[in-house]
């Protein structure tokens, strides 16, 4: 029959051997499990912890379910009204200088990308050419007035000539007149033996002669009348005059060519010395008072935007700062890119079911506390306009 381990103690020389321990603690061990595992003594039921883990599980899943649909609608209706749109581009208001004269560049005070203000000198063409041009028009002119004040002596001249022809015509018909009197006062007494067959012939002889100058003097007076110039040709050469001497002023001052704003210069292509042609641009102005932005919003976007609304502009020139701007205006017309330069109709290819918004553009005015280092033409820019407000 084997001993227990406690009666082991009294075994042979009587020492606890090592391998009874064991067997010895194995209750101890056993009890300290149990009581690890439910303190409480009580019984436990393994389905019902199951059960309640996993409804809580369901109530924080569905929580966050709950929570993300808030949010995408909260998101949805702020997106609707604070439509964003990041495709757009800083624009500005843009001039390109080009001479309206053709010549040597004598004088050019300016250098590309740089700032110049109202009234600065952008460049001068050599002034001698259009100088002479004025000097000559000048002279054409003198010479048309002394034409004209000459066209006018003469017809001055000649319409006394008339007045002349004029005045012997009156002496004529006035002679005229007495000799006819006197025919018809004398021819009468023929019959009546109180005038002579002779009397009434001279009589009818003057009357006849006074006929004929009467004629003459008509004839005169009708040359005279044909005779006088008319001042309208030298009027209209002085006109002519006139204008060219304006047009060789105008060339003139056209040589020098000032800022009719302030503005950056851009894009310069030419030299001092350097050959400008009439009407070939050399640089452009950037006006530096007018900055812009053209944001292409789709359609849907633009529904309750108006002009006058709030918006905010960030700038990829300024990364991470945010600045004001107001709408201005919106595009009443947009021309898509598969009607550009197309003289037939053109049937767009576009699957039934993908439909893409056409963009219209919105011209967003920057408010004036932009810094002007960071403003660039055709800077990328995101903006963000503000409807509901």
């Amino acid at each position: 029959m084997a001993q227990a381990p406690i009666d082991r103690l009294s075994g042979p020389g009587g020492f606890l051997h090592s391998a009874d321990l064991p067997p010895l603690f194995h209750p101890l061990i056993a009890m300290t499990t149990e009581e690890h595992n439910n303190p409480t003594g009580l019984a436990v039921n393994s389905t019902d912890s199951h059960s309640a883990k996993a409804r809580l599980g369901a109530l924080i899943g569905w929580s966050f379910v709950i929570l993300a649909i808030i949010a995408s609608v909260i998101t949805y209706a702020w997106n609707s009204r604070n439509p964003r749109c990041n495709n757009g581009v800083l624009m500005a208001d843009m001039i390109g200088i080009a001479p309206r004269v053709s010549g040597p560049i004598k004088e050019l005070p300016i250098k590309d990308n740089q700032l110049v203000h109202r009234g600065d000198l952008l460049y001068e063409i050599n002034p001698a050419p259009y100088e002479i041009a004025v000097q000559s028009a000048k002279a054409n002119l003198a010479m048309a007035e002394g034409a004209l004040t000459n066209a006018g002596l003469q017809i001055a001249a000649q319409a006394e000539q008339v007045n002349a022809a004029q005045a012997s015509l009156n002496q004529a018909q006035a002679k005229l007149a007495t000799a006819k009197d006197n025919y018809d006062r004398i021819a009468p007494l023929l019959a009546k033996h109180y005038a002579s067959a002779q009397d009434v012939s001279d009589a009818k002889n003057s009357m006849q002669s006074a006929q004929a100058g009467v004629a003459a003097s008509q004839a005169q007076v009708l040359a005279a009348q044909s005779s006088v110039l008319s001042i309208a040709e030298a009027q209209a050469k002085r006109d002519a005059a006139a204008a060219s001497l304006a047009q060789a002023d105008l060339n003139l001052r056209y040589c020098t060519v000032k800022a009719p704003f302030d503005a950056l210069v851009s894009g310069m292509t030419i030299s001092r010395g350097a050959f400008a042609a009439e009407g070939q641009q050399v640089f452009t102005l950037i006006d530096i008072h007018s900055w812009w932005v053209c944001e292409p919003y789709r359609e849907g976007q633009i529904q309750k935007m108006k002009a006058g609304d709030p918006a905010v502009v960030e700038l990829k020139t300024a990364s991470g700062k945010f600045f004001n701007g107001t709408v201005e205006s919106i595009g009443w017309g947009a021309t898509p890119q598969a009607l550009q330069k197309s003289i037939l109709p053109v049937i767009p290819q576009a699957l039934d079911w993908v439909q893409l918004e056409q963009r219209f553009p919105v011209r967003i005015k920057l408010a004036d506390d932009v810094p002007p280092q960071i403003l660039r033409v055709g800077t990328t820019a995101t903006a963000t306009v503000h409807t509901g407000r």
